[in-house]
């Protein structure tokens, strides 16, 4: 128990929920959210071998991301390093990973230069979603049981439908939404998203505090500073935080010259968040590579019918507070955000205004949860609950453990597979060190496990990697693959390497394929590094 007293104290988001009067329940929770955020990267480092920099379930996000970081770091904009030669998008520019980029570049290793995001996602997260919960609710066990639905939510449906093993097919797009639904997952690797979602909430709280007339000019600055890096970060939040403060403010005015005057108000505020979403929409018309990103974003299929159902059926309860008239503004955005979120879903997903819709729902937990509780209120008072304790409890926990557990569990699962590039073995390592290490420039043919590694170790662009910004990503991931296990001819191998303009090629581990005699005169330079290997071309064609 000293144990547990000193990590409740010391947590940053146990300080924070703690300067608002949180209860013990609240913040053991916001204890409990951070110990399983960081829970992946704990096991990987745990197995004491070298990271490569992918924590989730699709690694190749991480290792992008860290490549975004390599290139903010050297040009402060963002290229596409998943071609040969890299992409430029000398526009592109985003606040998180340009920060951990000049880390990185200061002499920072770049897999902690973006580590180090959790240190701030962690606590923001714990810290809004109470302070939103704190708002709609009272005291006791009603918020506990909200803050824990919003920090654990999960439909149960996930594990009960595959415990204990890897999923494809139905299986998988549970898992799939899981994903995006499950708070603690956004910190394994997706610390942008827990940020966004964090300043959408803080952003609703300060809408309404800036509606009353005390509130005064730093209100108003401060959540123009909220909106405009909510929506810089991730534009699906920054829309559903103008969409819902637009109908809540149209609502909750009286007269139409309330309505005009607190919109002229509002003006400020649209501007500042709208401005990041108009950046989005013109890099998307104006940089070949977004449109390669939203031609393979857009294939995703949508969730079905049925993966909808499994995934949000368990949140039922919160379709009885809609019965509800709301009582005042933020209890309208209660119940604005998740149509909005499902809105956007099917507006994206089915016109292709933007892209990847799936990231609309990210943050609903938290506004079905404190539903949910309403809608149980509302069924059966809190009186009748208190004296059926257990009832409450356990309903709780089936919303909560099985999924957060079964979460763990796949992670657990993945990283004993390996199919992610979880890690570098220790010549893979040497190898990227060497390539990087080369003066001049250069790009680096690799089979498409070892090429995602390679931009963020190298700083290099490589022919094939991650999906969304490869052109032709399957041709190029069979073509490479063939190569480097030595099952294309010698005529077809040449002309593949010399139509990808690399001037390295690096094999990694996995495969041990000898190219020496394929590469020919064009070889400057070979170098084996325990099990991987590097290739050096001359300058020129065969």
């Amino acid at each position: 128990m000293g144990v547990l007293r000193w990590a409740v104290r010391g947590t940053v988001g146990a300080r924070l929920l703690r300067s608002l009067k949180a209860s013990k329940s609240e913040l053991l929770l916001g204890v409990a959210f951070g110990f399983v955020s960081v829970a992946v990267i704990a096991g990987l480092l745990s197995r004491g071998r070298i990271l490569a920099g992918a924590e989730s379930q699709v690694g190749a996000d991480q290792l992008q991301y860290l490549s975004w970081v390599v290139s903010a770091g050297e040009h402060l904009s963002i290229r596409s390093m998943w071609s040969i030669p890299a992409q430029q998008s000398s526009a592109f520019i985003h606040p998180g990973f340009l920060l951990s980029g000049l880390l990185n570049r200061a002499g920072v290793d770049v897999v902690l230069s973006y580590q180090l995001w959790k240190l701030v996602s962690i606590p923001m997260v714990v810290f809004a979603f109470g302070a939103y919960v704190r708002q709609l609710l009272p005291a006791g066990g009603p918020r506990t049981a909200a803050l824990a639905l919003a920090l654990f939510g999960l439909s149960p449906a996930g594990a009960i439908w595959s415990w204990n093993r890897l999923v494809g097919g139905f299986g998988g797009q549970l898992e799939f939404a899981a994903g995006e639904v499950f708070a603690p997952s956004w910190m394994w690797g997706y610390m942008m998203t827990g940020i966004a979602v964090a300043l959408m909430v803080i952003g609703l709280l300060l809408a309404q505090r800036a509606t009353l007339p005390d509130s005064g000019h730093k209100v108003g600055v401060l959540l123009c500073v909220t909106a405009f890096l909510c929506s810089w970060l991730q534009p699906w939040q920054g829309a559903e935080l103008i969409g819902a403060v637009l109908i809540c403010d149209l609502a909750s005015s009286g007269a139409e010259t309330g309505r005009i005057a607190l919109l002229r108000r509002r003006l400020p505020f649209f501007l500042a968040a709208l401005t990041p979403l108009v950046y989005y929409r013109w890099l998307s018309g104006t940089e070949d590579v977004w449109a390669i990103a939203a031609e393979a974003n857009n294939s995703v299929p949508l969730w079905s019918i049925g993966v909808w159902a499994l995934t949000f059926l368990p949140w039922l309860p919160a379709m009885r507070a809609y019965a509800s008239r709301p009582s005042g503004w933020q209890q309208l955005a209660l119940r604005v955000v998740p149509l909005l979120m499902v809105g956007e879903f099917l507006v994206v997903g089915v016109s292709h205004a933007g892209t990847f819709p799936f990231h609309a729902v990210q943050g609903i937990s938290l506004f079905l949860g404190i539903l949910s509780v309403e809608g149980m209120l509302l069924v059966k008072d809190a009186a009748w609950w208190r004296a059926r304790l257990p009832l409450g409890v356990g309903l709780c926990l089936i919303m909560c453990v099985p999924g957060t557990v079964h979460r763990l569990n796949l992670m657990r699962l993945e990283i004993h597979r390996s199919a992610q590039p979880y890690f570098l073995e220790t010549g893979e390592n040497a190898a990227l060190d060497a390539i990087a290490l080369r003066s001049g420039p250069g790009g680096v043919l690799a089979p498409i496990k070892a090429a995602l590694s390679v931009p963020a170790h190298t700083g290099r662009p490589v022919w094939v990697g991650e999906l969304s910004w490869t052109p032709n990503f399957r041709g190029r991931v069979a073509a490479a693959e063939k190569l480097f296990r030595g099952e294309m001819s010698t005529s077809s191998a040449r002309r593949l390497i010399d139509s990808s303009g690399a001037r390295f090629l690096y094999s990694d581990c996995g495969h041990r394929s000898d190219l020496t005699e394929v590469l020919g005169a064009r070889l400057l330079h070979r170098a084996d590094y325990g099990c991987a290997r590097v290739y050096e071309l001359k300058a020129g064609k065969a």
